[in-house]
C-alpha cells in the first residue's frame, strides 16, 4: 500500500511539473508574440520627427514673436532645409527682416549685412544649416552639413535686437504687415528648427548632423534651447503649411525596444535551458516511476507468497497441535494401561469409536454405563480435540 501511494504521489508530482512547464511555455510564447508585434511596428509617432512643407503661393508661413532676450548676446540656430524652388531668393526663415535671415541656397543676412557661403546646395536634397554667434567672439559662423562654410566679423557691441517677429516660410508676414507678397516665399520643406542661447562649437554643430536627418538633439544642449521645433509645430499657420513625415522614428524608444528584445532573447535562452532541464528531469522521473511500479509488482508477488506461506504454516501448526494431542492421549493411555486404571474416555480411542461419527446407536451402547454424559457428542466426529473437550466438561481421574 505504501509503495502504491508513493507511485501515485510521484505520478502526481510528474503531472504537476508537466502542467506547470507547459503553462510557463504558453505564457512565454504569448509574451514573445506580443512583443514581436510591438517590435515589428515600432515606428513611434513623435512631433520631434515631423517636418513642414510650405506652399508655393506667397502666403504660406508661420509668424510669431518669441522672447529673444536670452539670445541677445549669444545665439545659435540650426535646421534642416530641402530646397524645392529654383532660384536664389527663397527665404526659409527671417527674424525682424534685416536682423537675421537665410536664403535656401545658404546665403544669409545678419545685422543688415548680406553674405554668401561657399557650399553647393542641390534642389530636392535635405541639407543641415547652422549659424553661431556671440558678442564676445564677434564672429558669425555658418556650417552646412557640419562643415564650416563661412565666417563673418560683426561690429563691436552689436547685439541681437529683441521684440521682433520671427517668420518661417517667408521674408515677412504679408498678412500682418499688409505689404502683400514678398517674392521670397520659401515653398520648400523644413525640419527641426531650433535656436540656442549658446554659441555652439564646431564639434557640437557636427554632432547635430552626424546621423543625417534623423539625428537626435544631444541631451547636453537641451537646456540651451530657447525656440523649440515641437512648439513651432503647434503654432497657428497661414496658407498651406502641411505636416510631413520624415521617416524617422523615436530612436531613444527604438533603442529601448532593442534592449528589451535583447533581454527577451536572453530570457528565451535561459527558458530553453530550463526546458531541456525539465525534459531530462521528466525522463528521469518517468524512469523512477517505472522502477517503482516494478518494485510494487515484486512486493505484491512477495506479499502473495508470504500469505501462502502463512496459510501453510497455520496448517502445519494445526497438524502439530493434533499430533501433540494424539501423542499426549497416547501417553496417557499407555500410562493408564501400565497402572491398570483405564478411564472411560480411553474407549473412544478404540477402532470402534475413534475417527467415527458418534451416532445415536453408539450413544445407546454407552448410555447404560455413562449415563447422559456422552449425549452432547452426538453427531460429532470422535477426534482428539473432541475427546479433550469431553474430558474438560466431565472431569475424571487422571494418570499422574
Amino acid at each position: 500500500t505504501q509503495s502504491t501511494e508513493a507511485v501515485v504521489s510521484t505520478q502526481s508530482t510528474g503531472t504537476f511539473c508537466s502542467v506547470q512547464y507547459f503553462a510557463t511555455m504558453l505564457a512565454f510564447n504569448f509574451c514573445v508574440l506580443s512583443l514581436s508585434f510591438i517590435l515589428a511596428g515600432a515606428t513611434v509617432s513623435d512631433d520631434k520627427f515631423t517636418a513642414l512643407r510650405f506652399g508655393d503661393d506667397g502666403y504660406s508661413l508661420i509668424s510669431f514673436q518669441p522672447n529673444m532676450s536670452p539670445l541677445t548676446e549669444k545665439f545659435s540656430f540650426c535646421l534642416w532645409v530641402r530646397k524645392l524652388i529654383s532660384g536664389v531668393s527663397p527665404v526659409p526663415f527671417a527674424y525682424e527682416e534685416n536682423e537675421l535671415f537665410i536664403f535656401d541656397n545658404g546665403n544669409y543676412r545678419l545685422f543688415g549685412v548680406d553674405k554668401s557661403v561657399s557650399s553647393e546646395i542641390t534642389v530636392g536634397i535635405w541639407y543641415h544649416y547652422c549659424g553661431t554667434w556671440s558678442l564676445a567672439s564677434r564672429t558669425f559662423r555658418v556650417y552646412v552639413n557640419g562643415a564650416l562654410a563661412a565666417t563673418h566679423i560683426t561690429p563691436s557691441g552689436r547685439k541681437l535686437q529683441t521684440g521682433g517677429t520671427l517668420v518661417l516660410g517667408d521674408y515677412w508676414d504679408s498678412v500682418a504687415t499688409g505689404r502683400g507678397r514678398t517674392g521670397n516665399h520659401f515653398g520648400g520643406e523644413m525640419y527641426n528648427f531650433n535656436m540656442f542661447s549658446k554659441e555652439l562649437t564646431r564639434t557640437e554643430v557636427a554632432e547635430l548632423s552626424a546621423g543625417g536627418l534623423c539625428t537626435l538633439l544631444p541631451e547636453q544642449l537641451e537646456n540651451y534651447r530657447v525656440i523649440k521645433w515641437e512648439e513651432i509645430l503647434k503654432l497657428h499657420r497661414l496658407g498651406y503649411v502641411q505636416n510631413i513625415e520624415t521617416g524617422c522614428v523615436n530612436q531613444e524608444l527604438n533603442q529601448e525596444l532593442k534592449d528589451v528584445k535583447r533581454k527577451l532573447l536572453a530570457i528565451e535562452g535561459e527558458l530553453n535551458q530550463t526546458k531541456t532541464g525539465l525534459k531530462d528531469a521528466t525522463l528521469k522521473l518517468n524512469e523512477t516511476i517505472i522502477k517503482l511500479e516494478i518494485t510494487t509488482l515484486e512486493l505484491n508477488g512477495s506479499k502473495i507468497k508470504l500469505e501462502g506461506m502463512t496459510v501453510e504454516l497455520n496448517e502445519t501448526r494445526i497438524d502439530l497441535e493434533d499430533t501433540t494431542l494424539k501423542l499426549k492421549n497416547a501417553i496417557e493411555t499407555q500410562c493408564a494401561l501400565q497402572k491398570g486404571n483405564l478411564t472411560k474416555w480411553d474407549v473412544f480411542y478404540s477402532c470402534k469409536y475413534y475417527d467415527k461419527v458418534f451416532t445415536r446407536g453408539l450413544y445407546k451402547q454407552l448410555r447404560t454405563t455413562w449415563g447422559s454424559h456422552t449425549k452432547t457428542l452426538l453427531g460429532m466426529k470422535i477426534t482428539d480435540r473432541v475427546i479433550e473437550l469431553a474430558k474438560g466438561l466431565y472431569e475424571d481421574d487422571n494418570c499422574e
